[in-house]
C-alpha cells in the first residue's frame, strides 16, 4: 500500500471526524438552547395560566354576587309593587292612562274602554321595567290620603 494514500485517507478521516464533532457540538448547543427556551416558555405558561385562573375565579365570584344581588333586588321590587298604597297608585296610573286614550278615540265606550285598559296595562308594564319607573317614582312621590270619615 502506498503511504501517500494512507496519509490522504488519514487526512480525510480526520476531516470527517472534525466535521462530525462540529455537527455533534452544534446539535448539543442547539438542544441545550431549546431546552432552556422550553423551560422559559413553560414558566411563562404556568404564570399565565395562574393569572387566568385567578381572574376567572374572581369573575365567577363577581357574577355569582351580582346574580344574588339581582335576585334580591327583583324580589324587593316585586314586594314593593305589592304594597297596598303602591298597588293602588299603579292601578290609578293605569286607569288614568286608559281614560286619556279613550277620550282621544272613543265613539263607543265599552269595547274601547276594555281595549284601552289592556293597552294601558301593557304600557305600564313596560314603564315598570326601566328608566320610566325610576322617573315616575320621582314625579309621583308617596302621598298620604286623608279620608273625610276619619275626622
Amino acid at each position: 500500500m502506498d503511504p501517500n494514500l494512507l496519509w490522504a485517507f488519514g487526512y480525510g478521516l480526520l476531516a470527517g471526524l472534525l466535521f462530525s464533532f462540529y455537527v455533534w457540538f452544534r446539535g448539543y448547543q442547539e438542544r441545550r438552547r431549546l431546552k432552556l427556551e422550553l423551560g422559559r416558555l413553560r414558566t411563562h405558561l404556568d404564570a399565565h395560566l395562574e393569572l387566568s385562573y385567578a381572574g376567572t375565579t374572581k369573575r365567577k365570584g363577581e357574577i355569582d354576587r351580582l346574580q344574588r344581588e339581582n335576585e334580591n333586588l327583583r324580589v324587593t321590587v316585586k314586594a314593593w309593587q305589592q304594597k297596598p298604597d303602591r298597588r293602588e297608585l299603579r292601578q290609578l296610573h293605569v286607569y288614568d292612562h286608559a281614560v286619556r286614550s279613550l277620550m282621544q278615540n272613543a265613539p263607543g265606550f265599552a269595547p274601547h274602554w276594555e281595549s284601552a285598559l289592556q293597552k294601558a296595562e301593557s304600557v305600564i308594564e313596560e314603564e315598570d321595567r326601566g328608566v320610566f319607573a325610576f322617573a315616575r317614582r320621582l314625579v309621583l312621590p308617596k302621598r298620604k290620603v286623608e279620608h273625610p270619615e276619619s275626622e
